[in-house]
């Protein structure tokens, strides 16, 4: 009888250290593995663990929120802080500020942890391992011995958006973007993703938005983080039977990317350097129109059917029409169309016709 007795006691005494602190569904009684825990005290140090278990595709994971942090919970654990991770996140929080949350990783994810640790490479499917040697094959055909870090982004970059096209609706599955050639923002971030890691050049998935929700990804060369989004330099031209291939978004830093992309920056590394700006890199980086403009005549002279080059000087479209217009050539091409930023500077594309 006694020991019944002891029993009901410690039983309304657990009961009481699991009522929930708020009266939302996801307030719940649960039980945590003991040393599991991760005392959380900033969301910084959330990200810091998050690197941690997404490193070995781990779900569940358990953390305890500081005293300071636990009326933030929501915040946390939402999908909004875990979307470069995960599709969506499952919850339960206590009001002594333990955490048990359930994750369904997105597919980068887990290819990215497979070519970390062998074992759990041995647990993919047959299809997730016919995804991740095809990635290898694609990524390794693209490369050369001896190339730098930057040369390996932008052949990467440039295979992705020559063999795929943007499509919304096909989803962000990495073998639709592989086998079929299309897929959605999402498709062409974690598939660069994977093959940079493929390479060897260190890289993050961000999400944010840019005219609706949009991914794309962070690089590090020489020691610098850069943006690089493959989706957004995959413009496609007319009826979608011809693109061309652009550079506008290839090491972009914070202040270029913000024109057009929010992203929230705390959450990840800040990229301040311009050093490796691909027109800048690459010797297409211009102050003058008229060297823009003789640029582009040497691309036409040596058989190139377009020319792309970054502008500081563009002002506008009228502007940049009367530049042709005083500066003619007879080396000229018969027929140029031409597309230029929104903003006074920017990427000027060029394109040559023969009538």
């Amino acid at each position: 009888m006694l020991n019944r007795l002891l029993l009901l006691i410690l039983s309304g005494a657990l009961l009481m250290q699991c009522a929930p602190a708020d009266s939302t569904p996801q307030a719940l009684c649960m039980v945590i593995p003991k040393n599991a825990e991760r005392n959380i005290a900033s969301r910084a140090e959330l990200r810091a663990c998050q690197a941690e278990w997404v490193n070995t595709a781990q779900t569940p994971v358990y953390f305890r929120l500081a005293a300071s942090q636990r009326e933030r919970w929501r915040e946390y654990i939402g999908e909004e802080l875990w979307a470069e991770y995960a599709r969506r996140t499952s919850a339960r929080v206590l009001e002594t500020g333990q955490v048990f949350l359930q994750l369904e990783y997105r597919d980068y994810v887990r290819l990215r942890a497979a070519l970390r640790h062998s074992d759990i490479r041995a647990g993919l499917s047959g299809a997730e391992e016919r995804v991740l040697q095809l990635l290898e094959h694609r990524t390794r055909e693209m490369l050369r011995p001896g190339m730098s870090d930057f040369e390996k982004v932008v052949a990467l970059h440039d295979a992705l958006v020559q063999q795929s096209r943007y499509n919304a609706g096909a989803g962000g599955n990495i073998e639709d973007l592989l086998t079929k050639g299309c897929g959605s923002c999402e498709a062409y971030s974690s598939t660069l993703c994977i093959m940079l890691d493929i390479a060897g050049v260190p890289s993050r998935l961000v999400t944010g938005t840019a005219d609706g929700p949009h991914a794309w990804n962070l690089v590090q060369v020489d020691g610098e983080w850069y943006h690089v989004d493959a989706t957004w330099d995959d413009p496609v031209v007319g009826d979608g039977s011809r693109q061309i291939l652009q550079h506008s978004y290839c090491f972009s830093n914070d202040e270029e990317m913000s024109r057009t992309h929010r992203w929230e920056r705390s959450d990840y590394p800040s990229c301040d350097s311009r050093t490796a700006f691909y027109y800048r890199r690459s010797g297409l980086y211009f102050t003058r129109p008229d060297a823009y403009w003789k640029a582009a005549l040497a691309a036409y002279a040596r058989g190139e059917g377009c020319f792309e080059g970054y502008l500081t000087t563009y002002g506008s479209a009228r502007q940049f029409q009367k530049v042709l217009e005083v500066t003619p050539s007879d080396d000229a091409p018969s027929q140029i169309r031409w597309t230029g930023p929104e903003t006074e500077s920017g990427t000027v594309m060029m394109s040559f016709g023969s009538n």
